[in-house]
């Protein structure tokens, strides 16, 4: 970036927001992985019937925090916060359920979701400072 001589800072382009842009379509790349995966895994798969309801929960809130980094696009807050709230909620569920490496599960499952929501969140807060 450029500092002009009113100390503002300028550029051609934003390098953080194109950043987070690019990693949160990255991200909803691997959430429509994610929920292919748990369709064909969890749903269609009807000889555990006890890991339905999980499938279906999981599902739903990989869901909402696709949503989120969907609308993290147009509006950078509220996406974001969704799509953070939804991670926690998917780490929680996966933390919960899973009984092998638990935590390797947490982060694989949740951290495109906490990383493309809280780069969404830094750069709509840098933008807020800006323009005031």
């Amino acid at each position: 970036m450029i500092q002009t001589t009113d100390g503002n800072y300028g550029s051609a382009f934003d390098e953080l927001r194109i950043f987070t842009k690019t990693v949160g379509l990255l991200a909803i790349l691997t959430a429509v992985l994610y929920l292919r995966a748990i369709v064909s895994a969890g749903f269609l798969l009807r000889t555990r019937s006890e890991s339905m309801p999980i499938a279906a929960i999981l599902f739903a809130l990989m869901v909402i925090a696709t949503t989120g980094l969907v609308m993290s696009h147009r509006w950078e807050c509220i996406g974001g916060i969704i799509a953070v709230l939804g991670a926690l909620s998917v780490a929680i569920i996966v933390h919960a359920t899973f009984t092998e490496n638990r935590l390797m599960a947490v982060v694989i499952y949740s951290s495109p979701f906490m990383i493309s929501g809280s780069l969404c969140l830094i750069d709509w807060w840098k933008h807020r400072n800006l323009s005031q």
